[in-house]
């Protein structure tokens, strides 16, 4: 009797997930996801950290720290490679937490700088209409989840202004390291950086 009431209780755990509990996986996944996009900073952090305890600056030896890079540097230094990386345009991640927004929605919050005079927030929110099964014979998973709404939004560091604001419904599937590059590289050409623009025409 005690067996039958333990697959009872799991059966009836794995009946009531909530969709809150769906978004919250499809989020956390993203999250690391995002997190494994920005290994070469923890590689880097690394090496410098091994430079300043074995052995000590010489004179002329160049430091290793991440190049305030403009989009044109970038495109200089990934000649070669099908897409720009996080790692060619100087970028840093700063956090990147899953948050309660509201009610309806949960969301992801990263934070990242481009050493640019700039840093950049996006927020990924999934609406909890898309956590419910659209057909009730079918069983639901957390794949089953497919459109985020995001916002991303670019500051002054100087002044922590908000100078832009990128919003779009996007495929989940299609978050990755080339689609955040693209979002940033958009949000600059919209929204300020006309000096490297132009510098790039003359």
């Amino acid at each position: 009797m005690k067996i039958r009431k333990f697959f009872d209780f799991i059966n009836e755990e794995l009946m009531n997930d909530t969709p809150e509990n769906y978004i919250e996986m499809v989020l956390k996944q993203l999250k690391t996801k995002i997190d494994k996009m920005f290994e070469f900073q923890q590689d880097s952090e690394g090496e410098n950290d091994q430079v300043d305890l074995e052995q000590p600056a010489e004179e002329g030896l160049m430091e290793k720290k991440p190049k305030n890079k403009s989009v044109l540097q970038a495109k200089k230094d990934s000649k070669g490679k099908n897409k720009m990386s996080f790692k060619d345009l100087g970028i840093s991640l700063d956090s990147n937490e899953v948050s309660k927004y509201s009610k309806l929605y949960d969301s992801l919050t990263v934070k990242f700088s481009d050493n640019m005079d700039s840093w950049y927030t996006l927020i990924v929110m999934i609406d909890i209409k898309e956590a419910l099964p659209k057909d009730p014979n079918k069983d639901f998973k957390q794949e089953d989840i497919k459109t985020a709404y995001i916002k991303f939004k670019k500051y002054d560091a100087n002044t922590d202004d908000l100078v832009g604001q990128i919003t779009k419904n996007v495929e989940i599937k299609k978050i990755d390291e080339d689609f955040l590059v693209d979002l940033k590289i958009e949000i600059d050409d919209k929204f300020g950086d006309e000096e490297e623009f132009k510098i790039e025409t003359e």
